[in-house]
């Protein structure tokens, strides 16, 4: 055995005890059907022996017997199976898996044979363990006889217990084994390196999104009229669980998204200044006359008042340091707050009085401003400067890098840095003004919030941001109304905005699927009749001319064409096959713009009132309007139907062409053109089956990618349907009748595009006939302004939809414009039970207490979005269906007569139709019975069972095995030896080289090195590392084959010499081509003197013919001749060998492999003078 000191011995005892006495423990604790009792003993009896396991089982038994003294007797047990274990450890029973499971079987019997008779003394047969005595009751009502009951409900606990505790104990020896081999090496230099090389790789580097838009925000204020009596907010705050809270003077209010509730329960807090939550999810709660409050899970849990020692019970700041402190200021001096056990004042700053404002930084350093106007900056809960200028400040944030931004009381924002001694304290002189930003008309900035990108400012006028991460530009965000008193804002889990005043109450700001790309440019407000992308500019056409904005920015521009276009008005925009973009005037013709910036004009004298343009499949340019449709190809007109032509009205208000060739016309008044050949073959109109002869549009139908050869057209009263044989259905099941466009998308939507916004279908809803589900996209949903009746849009690439509005242009992202509709906290926070209210934890089931059947659960969706989801709530075991609602309708459900057992309550969000499940939580809810009724008792019962069946067959089969692998092992014994002894040869035979060669020192293991290296940078893992470095040791092994005249030769080599030398080359790889146990070794050897240019020697490779492997080492060779010195020259200076590696990149050396290696010397995770110094000491 192994001899252990003393104090060692100690430690090991202690823990051993500690260790059983713990696992017992936690086996209460959490009802666990095992014992966790026996680690520490059979630890001890495994390593000291069976007597030093037997007193530690003992000493276990005692310390628990504190908390119930039936233990003693039980030390019976844990004495034997101590014995049991250190003695057949000592004979080696736990040297391997098979015997470690064969001892644990054989301690159970043990066990079982003792704690029977122990548990027929003490508690009647019972085991005193949960899933023991489950056991037990499960074969008492079955009507087992007794002895077999007791029996069995130890052997199922003992069993599990003891298999699991020496199967743990079994590989946590095999672990620390192979650690402390591990650890136990001495480490290497390049080892080192290649740490740090992999340390770089995988350190996260940051990165910063450009600064936010907020004008497309919906605005909804909250005040007296709607929810948030008396019309003011003085502070607001978001909790962990998503949960929103508004301090008041009426008090605290809680917020889901649907209702403000009064928190009447809390008595300590009638009126609200200020809120804060910490990093550990509590709340603070300021209150104007009753001091601090704070609130953990929706429960007050400590309150400090003057009678505790707060310097004032009007509480008007709160913030924590990274100390862990709590600065609170109050309107006497600022009070720094312990919560340790309880929560206590740790200490007064007498010098900060009525702080307003205070803000900590992750550095220790918290900054507070006074009522007074002064800036106070302290550390270790003592004022170390203040700011040296003449300004009256009103707030203050620190930023994450440190820099402490502050308003004062008029525009101005001062950016302040904190310098600190060598010891890292502030002094007097620390704070150092770094910059002024002007901040507009903005005055009396009451607090700066910083969020992501963005530094909001919230004053007396409004609200603004800074760009803090680019510019410091500042701009001001459109509230409306909401534009006085904004004393705070924070951002809710969803990404809405909500800014507390003292006058307003509450603005909320939402973020919508559409964005406003028109009026956010600058541009008054116009119709606008089309838009299209082209050539990375947005065009807009309107009634007054063409206007444009650069794509990437959105800012304004001009071209010649948007100045031709002044004062025309502006009907249709269109890009055709060739690139073009064509310009539709109402009176002026047409116009054509490449990309090129040439302009060419087409009909402009004609007064033909064009209003849309399509290009044909041919590429003709048809062009439609009041005098019908004008036919241009290459530039000239071919062709004009008019009235007399066969139109019924002439006036052409949309063109489309179907996938034959067709084309189609709809009239104003007229029905639909059929058109082919240039000749209208067909006229379809109301007698035919359509709603009206006014044609809006027509849109051709696709099922998926497929083309149908139908179409739909969108008359001045509904939807039509149009098959390929031009029979016609009127879609009466479509909600809405004033309709402009459609678009069919091939995931099966349908976008209808009409006066009251964009109704959402699916194409197989449509054309069901049934009743249509659909989502609607309109002002509620952020839609700004109407969509222009007879207007053109346009879709890029991406899926956007520009849409042209009649206050200007906005966009919608047609595969997110449901994205908000995803992002919902979903909780059952409480349930009812005969009257008293019980919380509901999210990850633990819910026990309906006592004796009640009946339940009111209250669900709760936490939804701040200007959206109103479908919700789905579904008792599994009660409700035979999911019970469908809106978030608006959502109450509580009453639930009686509930039989025991399991239940999951489901709350579910459906999708935006409110038919499919897209995300869903579930809660657990048990009302108790017999533990033998659960379903996972019968498995675990079962499981044991299969368990010990299982155990005796792997045990015969194991026998068997072991007999064979025992002869397979001496057999595989005598092949490794085989393999070793010829690994040991071949290495010999290298270091011999290596030492004939007297020129180059240990040039192979600089080389190995270098290639490692390398060889990491391209992702190698380790055992490909550990390959290439035994090739670089072996890649001059051919050198045996050169005579020491040439090998050793100080001067230069002859021409016949030289070609003997590199001889070696082939010498290596033929003596390397059948040792297979290091991968690609002869490739090493053979080729690494070839070129990437082909001119090397002896095979006449080139580039990616050259085996990787041989590429590496080529470098590293070369590299390693370059730096180190030999006996007929001395090392290149650095600089000369990266000269060197430049010229030869792409010509004696792989490219990619030369730039790494110039990374590596460049990042310095190459120490050249460390490496030859490490192969002067193997050398020596």
């Amino acid at each position: 055995m192994k001899k252990y000191r003393n104090s060692q011995i100690i430690i090991l005892t202690i823990f051993c005890i500690l260790l059983n006495f713990i696992g017992k423990v936690i086996a209460e604790k959490f009802q666990l059907p095992l014992w966790l009792d026996a680690f520490g003993t059979f630890l001890m009896a495994y390593v000291l022996g069976p007597f030093c396991g037997a007193i530690v089982g003992a000493a276990g038994n005692i310390l628990y017997g504190f908390i119930n003294p039936v233990s003693y007797a039980y030390s019976i047990t844990s004495i034997c199976i101590a014995l049991v274990v250190g003695y057949f450890a000592k004979y080696g029973w736990m040297k391997n898996l098979f015997r470690t499971m064969s001892l644990s079987v054989m301690v159970t019997g043990v066990c079982v044979v003792i704690s029977c008779i122990l548990n027929v003394i003490f508690y009647d047969g019972m085991t005193g363990n949960y899933w023991g005595d489950g056991i037990i009751a499960m074969l008492q009502h079955w009507g087992v006889a007794r002895p077999i009951q007791i029996v069995l409900g130890e052997f199922y606990v003992d069993f599990v217990d003891k298999v699991i505790t020496l199967g743990a104990l079994y590989f946590g020896i095999k672990i620390y084994r192979y650690l402390k081999v591990k650890l136990d090496k001495p480490a290497k230099p390049m080892v080192a390196l290649l740490f740090v090389f992999l340390l770089g790789v995988f350190v996260p580097s940051r990165s910063y999104a450009s600064s936010k838009k907020f004008d497309s925000y919906i605005r909804t204020v909250y005040n007296n009229t709607n929810g948030l009596p008396g019309g003011e907010a003085n502070d607001i705050a978001s909790t962990s669980d998503g949960i929103l809270w508004i301090g008041t003077y009426a008090g605290l209010y809680r917020h889901n998204g649907k209702e403000f509730r009064l928190m009447n329960e809390y008595d300590s807090i009638k009126t609200v200044r200020c809120l804060f939550v910490d990093d550990e999810g509590r709340m603070f709660v300021g209150t104007n006359d009753n001091g601090l409050s704070i609130i953990i899970n929706e429960e007050i849990t400590n309150v400090l008042t003057e009678k505790n020692g707060l310097p004032a019970d009007s509480v008007r700041c709160i913030t924590s340091a990274a100390d862990g402190m709590y600065y609170v200021g109050t309107s006497a001096e600022l009070a720094v707050v312990e919560i340790n056990d309880g929560i206590r004042i740790k200490s007064i700053v007498p010098e900060v009085h009525s702080a307003l404002r205070v803000t900590a930084d992750g550095r220790g350093h918290v900054a507070a401003v006074t009522a007074g106007g002064k800036l106070f900056v302290l550390q270790d809960m003592k004022v170390m400067t203040t700011a040296a200028v003449n300004e009256k400040f009103i707030s203050a944030a620190f930023a994450e890098d440190g820099r402490l931004y502050t308003a004062t009381e008029g525009n101005q924002l001062f950016v302040f840095e904190l310098e600190e001694s060598i010891t890292g304290a502030v002094h007097k002189d620390s704070l150092k003004l770094l910059e002024r930003i002007n901040c507009g008309s903005m005055n009396h900035i009451n607090s700066l919030v910083f969020k992501e990108n963005v530094l909001f400012l919230c004053s007396d006028a409004g609200v603004g941001y800074i760009d803090y991460k680019k510019d410091n530009s500042f701009h001001m965000v459109e509230t409306g109304i909401f534009n006085n008193s904004i004393d705070n804002m924070i951002e809710d889990y969803q990404g809405n905005l909500w800014f507390s005043s003292s006058r307003l109450g509450l603005l909320k700001m939402c973020e919508t699927a559409f964005a406003e790309i028109y009026l956010s440019a600058g541009f008054d407000e116009a119709v606008v009749n089309s838009v299209t992308k082209f050539n990375g500019k947005i065009y807009f056409g309107t009634d007054d001319g063409l206007s444009m904005i650069d794509a990437e920015e959105g800012k304004p521009c001009e071209n010649q064409l948007t100045k031709m276009m002044e004062g025309l008005r502006i009907r249709c925009l269109m890009q055709d096959s060739k690139e073009r973009m064509w310009v539709c005037t109402y009176t002026k013709g047409l116009y054509c713009l490449d990309k090129n910036g040439r302009i060419e004009a087409y009909e402009t004298y004609t007064a033909q009132q064009f209003r849309v343009l399509l290009e044909l499949s041919d590429g003709t340019i048809a062009a439609a309007g009041k005098k019908g449709i004008t036919f241009l190809k290459d530039g000239t007109v071919t062709k004009r139907l008019t009235k007399a032509d066969g139109f019924e009205n002439q006036v052409v208000l949309s063109l489309s062409e179907l996938p034959d060739g067709t084309l189609i016309a709809g009239t104003d008044g007229g029905g639909i053109a059929i058109i082919k050949n240039q000749k209208i073959e067909k006229l379809l109109r109301r007698q035919d089956g359509l709603s009206s002869n006014v044609i809006l549009r027509t849109v051709n139908d696709h099922e998926g990618t497929v083309q149908t050869g139908a179409f739909y057209a969108i008359t001045s009263n509904g939807l039509c349907y149009i098959d390929k044989d031009f029979n016609i259905r009127v879609l009466s099941n479509f909600p809405y009748s004033n309709n402009y466009d459609m678009i069919v998308r091939d995931d099966g939507n349908i976008f209808v595009l009409g006066s009251a916004g964009i109704f959402v279908v699916t194409r197989e809803a449509l054309l069901s006939g049934n009743k249509v589900d659909y989502i609607l996209l309109d002002l509620k949903r952020g839609l700004i302004g109407s969509l222009t009746a007879n207007s053109w849009n346009y879709i890029d690439d991406e899926g956007n939809l520009y849409l042209s509005c009649d206050t200007g242009a906005s966009c919608l992202n047609l595969d997110a414009y449901d994205k908000n509709d995803r992002s919902y906290r979903m909780q059952l926070k409480s349930v009812l039970v005969n009257g008293k209210r019980y919380m509901v934890q999210k990850d633990i089931p819910f026990v309906i207490p006592g004796d009640s059947d009946s339940i009111e659960v209250i669900p709760e969706i936490l939804n701040y979005s200007i959206n109103n989801p479908y919700i789905s709530l579904y008792m599994e075991g009660i409700d035979e269906l999911p019970n469908v609602m809106t978030q608006n309708e959502l109450a509580s459900v009453i639930y009686s007569n509930i039989s025991a057992g399991k239940y999951n309550f489901h709350i579910s969000l459906l999708d935006s139709k409110g038919l499919n499940v897209v995300e869903e939580i579930v809660y657990e809810i048990e009302k108790p019975f017999h533990i033998y009724d659960n379903w996972w008792f019968k498995f675990y019962a079962f499981f044991v069972l299969i368990m010990a069946i299982a155990w005796l067959t792997w045990y015969v089969t194991a026998t068997i095995q072991n007999l064979r692998y025992e002869k397979q092992e001496k057999e595989l014994a005598h092949v490794r030896e085989q393999i070793r002894m010829s690994n040991e040869t071949i290495l010999s035979i290298a270091n011999a080289v290596e030492a004939r060669d007297k020129r180059t020192g240990r040039h192979s293991l600089r080389v190995a090195v270098y290639s490692m290296l390398i060889a990491a940078e391209l992702g190698f893992d380790g055992e490909e590392l550990e390959n290439i470095r035994q090739i670089g040791l072996l890649h001059d092994i051919g050198k045996i084959g050169v005579p020491d005249s040439i090998l050793n030769k100080p001067a230069k080599l002859t021409a016949d010499e030289y070609d003997t030398m590199k001889t070696h080359v082939d010498i290596g790889g033929e003596i390397l081509k059948d040792f297979t146990h290091i991968k690609n070794v002869a490739d090493g050897a053979k080729y690494h003197h070839e070129r990437y240019d082909g001119t090397g020697y002896n095979s006449g490779l080139k580039g990616e013919e050259i085996p990787l492997t041989a590429r590496i080492i080529g470098l590293a060779d070369a590299f390693d001749a370059m730096t180190s010195h030999r006996v007929y020259r001395n090392a290149m200076p650095m600089d000369l060998v990266i000269e060197e590696l430049k010229n030869g990149k792409g010509t004696q050396f792989d490219p990619h492999l030369v730039d790494i290696l110039l990374e590596l010397i460049a990042a310095g995770r190459i120490d050249v003078s460390g490496i030859n110094q490490l192969s002067v000491e193997a050398e020596d």
